[in-house]
C-alpha cells in the first residue's frame, strides 16, 4: 500500500476586494516615515534654534545708534538674519526625505505599495511642506516679537504687525522657506543621490547666483534675479520698491520654477527604474 505524498503549498495572498489606497493613507504613511526618524527632530530643532538664536543675538548686540539704521525694513532684516542660513538645514532634510529611501533601497517597497509613483512624490512634498510651513510660521513671528523686545527703546524698536508691509514680509520669509524646501525635494527626486543633491542645491541654487554677480558682464546682473534661489527674495522685503522683481513677479517665478522642477521629477520618476 502506497502512502499518498502530501505537498504543502503556501497560500497565495489575495487582497481584499474592497481594498483601496487612499490619499489620506498615503499622507499618513509619509508622516510616519518622516517623524519616526530621529534625524528629523534634530535637524528641525537645529534650524529653529539657529534661526531664532542668531536673530536674537544680533538684535541684542547690534549698535543701532552707531550704524545709523532704522525703520521696519531694517528691524525685520535683523530679526530674520538666521532664516536664510537655516533654510539650508531644512532643504537638506527635504532632500533626504526622498534620497534616503533610494540609498536604503526602501523606495522599492514604497513604489510596490503605491503603483502610481507620482502620488509618492506629491505626498512627500505635501507632508514635509506643511510641517515646514507651520514650524516656521511660529518661529518667524516668535523671533520677530523677541527681537522687538530686545530692540525696545532703539530706532529699530516699536515696529508692529499693523505697519504697512510688515506682516506680508514675515509671511514672505515663511513662503521663501517652504518654496526652497519644495525645490530641494524636487532636486532630490531628480538626482536620487544624497550627496549629489545636497551639493547641487548648495552650489548651484545658493552659491552660484551670488558668485555670478562678481562677473563683469551687465547681462549677468540682469539674469540672476530670475535664478531659482533668488526669485523669492522680493517677498521678504517690507518695501519691495527698487527690486528687480515685483512681489507678483516673485510669486510667479517661484511657481514657474516649481512647475519646471516637479515636471522634470515626475517625468523621470515614471520613466526610470527604482
Amino acid at each position: 500500500m502506497t502512502a499518498a505524498a502530501m505537498t504543502e503549498r503556501p497560500a497565495a495572498f489575495t487582497p481584499s476586494a474592497n481594498y483601496k489606497l487612499s490619499a489620506a493613507g498615503l499622507l499618513r504613511s509619509e508622516w510616519t516615515k518622516l517623524w519616526s526618524l530621529r534625524s528629523t527632530w534634530i535637524v528641525l530643532l537645529c534650524a529653529v534654534v539657529f534661526s531664532a538664536g542668531l536673530g536674537a543675538l544680533i538684535s541684542g548686540t547690534i549698535p543701532v545708534e552707531d550704524v545709523g539704521i532704522s525703520g521696519a525694513g531694517d528691524a525685520i532684516e535683523i530679526a530674520m538674519s538666521g532664516v536664510g542660513l537655516s533654510s539650508i538645514f531644512i532643504a537638506v532634510l527635504g532632500i533626504l526625505t526622498i534620497t534616503g529611501e533610494y540609498s536604503t533601497g526602501s523606495i522599492r517597497s514604497t513604489m510596490s505599495a503605491v503603483p502610481r509613483r507620482l502620488s509618492v512624490l506629491w505626498s512627500k512634498a505635501a507632508v514635509f511642506g506643511a510641517v515646514v510651513a507651520v514650524l516656521f510660521t511660529v518661529m518667524v513671528f516668535a523671533t520677530f516679537f523677541l527681537s522687538q523686545a530686545l530692540l525696545d527703546g532703539t530706532a529699530l524698536g516699536g515696529v508692529s504687525l499693523g505697519e504697512d508691509g510688515v506682516t506680508r514680509a514675515l509671511f514672505g520669509y515663511v513662503a521663501m522657506i517652504v518654496y526652497l524646501t519644495l525645490l530641494a525635494i524636487a532636486i532630490g527626486s531628480i538626482l536620487r543621490n544624497s550627496a549629489g543633491s545636497i551639493g547641487f542645491y548648495i552650489g548651484v541654487i545658493m552659491i552660484l547666483p551670488q558668485l555670478a554677480l562678481l562677473l563683469p558682464w551687465e547681462w549677468v546682473s540682469d539674469v540672476t534675479p530670475y535664478a531659482p534661489g533668488n526669485v523669492s527674495n522680493t517677498i521678504t522685503y517690507v518695501d519691495p520698491a527698487g527690486q528687480a522683481l515685483g512681489v507678483g513677479e516673485s510669486w510667479l517665478w517661484m511657481g514657474i520654477w516649481l512647475v519646471v522642477a516637479y515636471g522634470l521629477a515626475a517625468v523621470l520618476l515614471k520613466r526610470r527604474d527604482v
